[in-house]
């Protein structure tokens, strides 16, 4: 998911930024004052805009919400701020915004549920019709609103131009070769289509697969066996995610990888094998914590010796979350 800040303090930029990065959102920008927020998000288009509501002189928090609204393609938008709910109640329901969240609250987990309260949209493209008609009525049992149904890649590509969607879900073997129209579809639509996740279905444990949907997009992407939609909450967690800008791997991959690779990353404990292997699976840091029954704060020390160790900068543009996951699922088999 692709972030913009607007807060008037640098130094809470700065550490949002932080936190959001190292739990695998995209920060595309971060300004101080609302003239130039409604600037960035009409040139990064991003997916949410985090909106402190005082942000010093011009207009503040809701009036800037007001006009993002009105953008072509309006991004979500949570506003926050250093005060409680209380001193805004009446303003933050009149406002186009998903939800209000207390500075001293803000964690990617809390954003996320934010988000992914309202219906996420869903395009399938599956040649085989029965194996489609039950995606719909699964997706539909939790939740997802399907907006079309496709047999291939070309039919996607037409159905997003005309119908705009949360997340796609791709067979990664469909018509005319029966190879892998999957992977090269989540190309296209990266270059066409750059805020829709794919979710990418396949009956194979293929690795070089995984690396080749992430070569063509970092955020938003996702890569399931199956079989897994038959694990209908992970399942449909995986989808979220997906949807809205993270990564999903299925764990028989990255078990795979771990079981056979020649030169495992040997400078990294045990802890730290087991905080990446589930990195790698697209857990959020919440997520991790929750699976290893840590609690989160530990879970992000663990996250940032794994960067020292892989020499990954967290100082860059690229998501060091993702550099590490890549790192580790590039290992030679």
């Amino acid at each position: 998911m692709t972030v913009l800040i607007v807060d008037d303090h640098a130094q809470f930029r700065e550490y949002l930024r932080s936190v959001l990065e190292t739990d695998g959102f995209e920060v595309v920008a971060d300004v101080g004052d609302g003239t130039e927020a409604l600037a960035a998000a009409a040139a990064t288009h991003p997916d949410l805009v985090l909106l402190d509501v005082h942000l010093g002189d011009g207009p503040d928090g809701f009036e800037v919400a007001r006009r993002l609204a009105e953008l072509p393609s309006p991004p979500s938008v949570i506003v926050t701020s250093s005060r409680s709910r209380t001193a805004y109640s009446e303003r933050i329901e009149a406002a186009p915004v998903v939800g209000f969240v207390p500075k001293e609250e803000l964690s990617a987990a809390v954003i996320r549920g934010l988000v992914s309260r309202r219906p996420v949209s869903v395009a399938i493209a599956e040649d085989s019709v029965l194996f489609r008609e039950g995606l719909v009525r699964v997706l539909g049992d939790l939740g997802f609103v399907v907006a079309g149904q496709v047999a291939d890649g070309a039919e996607l590509l037409a159905l997003l131009a005309a119908t705009p969607v949360d997340a796609v879900i791709v067979d990664i073997r469909m018509p005319p070769s029966f190879t892998t129209e999957g992977i090269t579809t989540a190309s296209a639509i990266a270059k066409s289509f750059p805020s829709v996740g794919v979710m990418v279905l396949s009956q194979y444990l293929e690795p070089d697969y995984v690396l080749r949907l992430l070569d063509n997009h970092e955020s938003g992407r996702g890569y399931l066996l199956k079989d897994r939609v038959g694990d209908l909450p992970s399942f449909a967690e995986a989808l979220h995610r997906v949807a809205t800008g993270g990564q999903a791997v299925d764990p028989g991959v990255v078990a795979q990888l771990m079981a056979d690779a020649s030169t495992p990353l040997r400078s990294l404990t045990d802890r730290e094998n087991d905080v990446l292997r589930l990195m790698a699976q697209g857990l959020s840091n919440d997520g991790i914590a929750s699976e290893l029954v840590v609690s989160p704060r530990t879970v992000e020390a663990h996250v940032g010796r794994i960067f020292d160790k892989l020499g990954i900068d967290r100082s860059t543009s690229q998501n060091p979350r993702v550099r590490a996951v890549l790192q580790f699922l590039d290992q030679p088999v």
